[in-house]
C-alpha cells in the first residue's frame, strides 16, 4: 500500500477543516496524481467529495479505495471521519479508540482523535492525545497544530502559543495554525503581531471573511490604542 505524500495530504486535510473545499479537492487530486496508488489519499478524496455534494463522485473514489485495498485501521478512521461529518462525535471517538488499540503509533490518528475528544467535551483527554501525537511525530505539523488548539481552548495561551509556532515553523502556510496565533496574540494585547497572522493568512485565501474581519478589527484596536497614546 502506497504511502500518502504528506504535502499534499495535509494541506488537502488543513483545507477541508477550514471549510475551503475546493482547495482541498485540489490538494488531494494533486496527491492522486503524483500517485494513483495512494489509498489514503483516495480515502480523504471521497470523505471531501462527501461533504461537497459530490455523493456519486464520493463513492466511484470508495470503489478505488476498496479496489486497492484498505486495512483494518483504516477503515476505522474512514468510520470516524463519516461520523464526524454527521456530528456524531461519540462514534467517531469510538473507532478513534479502536484504529489506536489496533496500532498505537499511528500519530495522524492521535491527531484526529485529540481534536474529535476536545470537540466531544473531553478536554483533559484531548490534550493527552495532543501530547502523544507530538511525542510519535515531532516533525508534523499537523500534531503541533492540533496541540494548540486545544491548549488554547483549555486557556493555556502560553503554551498553545509556542506549540502553533512550531506548526508554522515546519508548515508556514498552515493556514488554521495562522488564525489560532493570530487569536492567541490578539487576546494577549500583541496586535501588530496578530495582525501580521492574518495578513498571512489573506495572502492565500484573500476571500477569507472570518480573517477579513479579524483584521479589520485588530486595525481599529491598533488605532484606537495609538490615539490614546
Amino acid at each position: 500500500m502506497s504511502s500518502p505524500n504528506v504535502k499534499y495530504y495535509n494541506a488537502a486535510i488543513d483545507a477541508a477543516q477550514s471549510g475551503d473545499m475546493p482547495a482541498a479537492l485540489q490538494a488531494v487530486e494533486t496527491a492522486l496524481t503524483e500517485d494513483p496508488n495512494d489509498v489514503q489519499s483516495w480515502q480523504l478524496y471521497s470523505v471531501i467529495l462527501n461533504a461537497s455534494g459530490e455523493t456519486e463522485k464520493a463513492e466511484k473514489a470508495m470503489s478505488k479505495v476498496r479496489e486497492l485495498g484498505l486495512g483494518e485501521v483504516d477503515e476505522l478512521i474512514m468510520k470516524a471521519a463519516d461520523a464526524i461529518g454527521q456530528n456524531k462525535i461519540g462514534v467517531a471517538i469510538s473507532h478513534y479508540e479502536d484504529a489506536i488499540e489496533l496500532d498505537p503509533d499511528r500519530p495522524e490518528v492521535y491527531v484526529s482523535y485529540a481534536l474529535a475528544l476536545m470537540q466531544g467535551d473531553y478536554p483533559s483527554d484531548a490534550e493527552d492525545a495532543s501530547a502523544k501525537a507530538v511525542e510519535l511525530a515531532p516533525d508534523d505539523a499537523s500534531a503541533w497544530y492540533a496541540r494548540g488548539r486545544i491548549l488554547r481552548l483549555r486557556g493555556k495561551k502560553i503554551q498553545a502559543l509556542e506549540a502553533l509556532k512550531k506548526a508554522l515553523e515546519l508548515q508556514p502556510a498552515l493556514v488554521l495554525a495562522q488564525y489560532e496565533c493570530g487569536m492567541i496574540l490578539a487576546e494577549t494585547g500583541e496586535l501588530n503581531a496578530a495582525l501580521k497572522c492574518f495578513e498571512n493568512v489573506l495572502k492565500d485565501h484573500p476571500q477569507d471573511e472570518n480573517a477579513i474581519q479579524a483584521k479589520t478589527a485588530i486595525l481599529e484596536e491598533i488605532e484606537k490604542r495609538d490615539s490614546e497614546s
